[in-house]
């Protein structure tokens, strides 16, 4: 699916106010978690989730579906293809991760380290993990995404192939393992004794990366420091 780049202007009006959109979601979605701790306080800041509160979260499940919902729906409203599209769901994930947790910290005083665990997600299993690791992916997708939309302007775009969406795709695997692995454990006995595997995150990583230069080099597109 192709179409007509548009204007540099208008691209990045777009994706300015996708910004603007997913920076006050991330702040509600914020605010909403902190209502519901103050709500459960057995569920406290970051505490682990047993067996039993999964099941008085169930909502939650539905309330984090939706939030997938109105981010792809921004995203298809934000971008002009198929390739903008699916680089603004990614940018507007990553940015309101981020902006979630700074205003968990900013309002909540929590997390107290980069390094503390949470209960990052609830479908289709709950999946833990330090909250620095999901901030750091997330970071990697709003900056992935603003490098497609450069090279979307400047008439080089990554074409979407297997060759260029199969890397991404594992890396996310890799990541999704890494925070799931344990879960099961965590849920009956706490993050005690529990290790996050920094080495499947670097795995992930480095997966992702080396398929991103891939892909630029292999369809010509030039780097975004280049003149």
């Amino acid at each position: 699916m192709t179409s007509a780049p548009s204007a540099p202007p208008h691209i990045w009006r777009r994706l300015a106010w996708v910004g603007v959109y997913v920076v006050a979601m991330g702040l509600l979605e914020a605010i909403c978690v902190i209502y519901l701790r103050r709500l459960l306080p057995d569920l406290g800041a970051g505490a682990p989730l047993d067996v039993v509160t999964v099941e008085r979260l169930r909502i939650e499940v539905i309330r984090e579906a939706c939030t997938m919902v109105m981010l792809v729906a921004v995203a298809w409203l934000g971008g002009v293809n198929l390739r903008s599209r699916l680089a603004c769901f990614f940018y507007a994930f990553g940015l309101w991760d981020i902006v979630y947790y700074a205003g968990l910290w900013w309002l909540a005083h929590w997390p107290g380290s980069w390094l503390e665990w949470d209960c990052l997600f609830l479908i289709p299993k709950p999946w833990y993990g330090p909250v620095l690791a999901p901030v750091l992916i997330s970071a990697y997708f709003a900056i992935v995404c603003v490098l497609l939309h450069v090279w979307e302007v400047r008439r080089t775009p990554i074409k979407l192939s297997i060759e260029t969406v199969t890397p991404q795709v594992l890396a996310g695997v890799v990541w999704y393992w890494s925070f799931v692995k344990d879960a099961d454990q965590i849920g009956m006995h706490g993050y005690a004794n529990i290790r996050y595997s920094w080495g499947l995150f670097a795995v992930g990583a480095g997966i992702a990366c080396a398929g991103l230069w891939l892909a630029g080099r292999r369809n010509g597109a030039r780097s975004p420091l280049d003149g």
